[in-house]
């Protein structure tokens, strides 16, 4: 796997666990966020003294300050393994999501948070899940078990059998696909993981659209069904083409904004680099 960096995502909530991590949590432990300042009776810990609120107190108490657990959080990768996902072209699809899974999973437990992955197309592969925990060696099953998934079905609606799989508790939920769905399967997904921060991953190649010929004779293969078609290119077609990807794309914003997130676009390559930049955008 090639090496890249980090992947620095962020969350929207503080994660309410006491497996220490890096997020910001809401329960007290050993942190870097102040949660308040208590008598000393009620939290003795003298290396947290609070000198200047102990040498105001006019009753000579001793005060110490009180601070937020840094706590994990879990993240979670369901990926697509409808056919549409063997597409090879500029580079091969169902790789790019196997290094997104991977960089996601090395982040993660470098950051000290669980990671767990899910695959689906018609029907929930329940031989290649991981459930959410830390582990050090995610991306090596992630290699291993990745390589023997066969990619079949016209659709990925085996993922919404994935969902009740998923922690009650918020999580940081990836979406790894094509999304050669049907119109309104990505939105009713979305709303069933209402509840947890979810990032579509959305991946393109180049060659779908942009390397077609211009003119001439062309073969185009359905993905999903398997099914070839003979046609004559020309300049008519291919921008008709290109107007049905634009509304593809428009299509996935949309859904996306039912739960105010929005798609992460893997176009060819995946850099870890872009992934973090689109958590830096989406937090500012």
């Amino acid at each position: 796997m090639a090496q890249q960096p980090l992947i620095h995502y962020h969350i929207r909530w503080r994660p309410s666990g006491h497996q220490p991590g890096a997020g910001h949590g809401v329960v007290p432990g050993a942190g870097d966020q102040l949660r308040s300042v208590v008598p000393l009776r009620d939290h003795p810990d003298p290396r947290r003294l609070d000198l200047r609120t102990s040498v105001r107190d006019p009753f000579k108490n001793i005060w110490v300050r009180d601070f937020y657990l840094n706590s994990a959080l879990k993240v979670i990768v369901l990926v697509d393994t409808s056919a549409s996902m063997s597409y090879v072209g500029e580079v091969n699809r169902f790789q790019v999501a196997k290094e997104v899974a991977s960089q996601l999973a090395l982040s993660a437990y470098r950051t000290g948070d669980a990671f767990g992955v899910y695959v689906a197309g018609e029907k929930m592969n329940k031989k290649s899940m991981l459930p959410p925990k830390a582990n050090r060696s995610a991306w090596v099953w992630l290699q291993r078990h990745f390589s023997n998934i066969k990619l079949e079905g016209e659709h990925a609606d085996g993922l919404f059998d994935v969902v009740p799989y998923l922690p009650q508790n918020p999580c940081l939920v990836f979406i790894v696909s094509d999304f050669r769905w049907p119109e309104g399967k990505l939105k009713s997904l979305l709303k069933k993981l209402s509840h947890h921060d979810v990032v579509p991953v959305m991946l393109q190649d180049p060659t779908e659209i942009d390397q077609q010929p211009k003119r001439g004779i062309a073969i185009l293969n359905d993905a999903e069904t398997g099914k070839k078609q003979f046609v004559w290119m020309r300049p008519g077609l291919q921008a008709q083409m290109k107007d049905m990807r634009a509304k593809h794309i428009k299509s996935v914003q949309q859904a996306c904004n039912v739960l105010g997130t929005r798609p992460f676009i893997v176009r060819g390559e995946f850099q870890s680099s872009a992934m973090t930049d689109y958590f830096l955008g989406a937090k500012a």
